[in-house]
């Protein structure tokens, strides 16, 4: 899908997301190139319209809304790298021990995590 100039325009300000990476998209870990891309050209835009603050102004807008409700899955690229915004900028951290504490019965501490996702 081809992105218009006029979807998702936020008059040239650059979304930096610091409040939940304080380095930065591309130094997170968390998001490819083309991610931080739309993040940074897009994330204040795709933020004012999942809170409602402004009216999607497109038939792409349009459609953010109604994922951003719930009312659908994500189905393009906006949609996907918002998803994966609010589920990263939103989890809670997990520190995995690999060293034996008193309440251990075994001695050893694992996380998993399900979190590969296509874009």
């Amino acid at each position: 899908m081809t992105t218009q100039s006029q979807d998702f325009d936020q008059k040239g300000r650059k979304f930096w997301g610091t409040d939940h990476f304080p380095y930065g998209f591309s130094r997170s870990g968390e998001f490819t190139r083309e991610q931080v891309q739309f993040l940074e050209d897009h994330g204040y835009a795709y933020q004012a319209l999942a809170l409602g603050e402004r009216e999607p102004q497109t038939s792409v807008e349009k459609d953010f809304v109604e994922f951003c409700r719930g009312e659908r899955d994500p189905q393009n690229k906006h949609e996907k790298v918002w998803d994966r915004f609010m589920k990263k900028s939103t989890q809670r951290e997990m520190f995995v021990t690999l060293g034996a504490s008193s309440n251990d019965d075994d001695g050893a501490s694992m996380a998993t995590y399900d979190d590969v996702e296509d874009f």
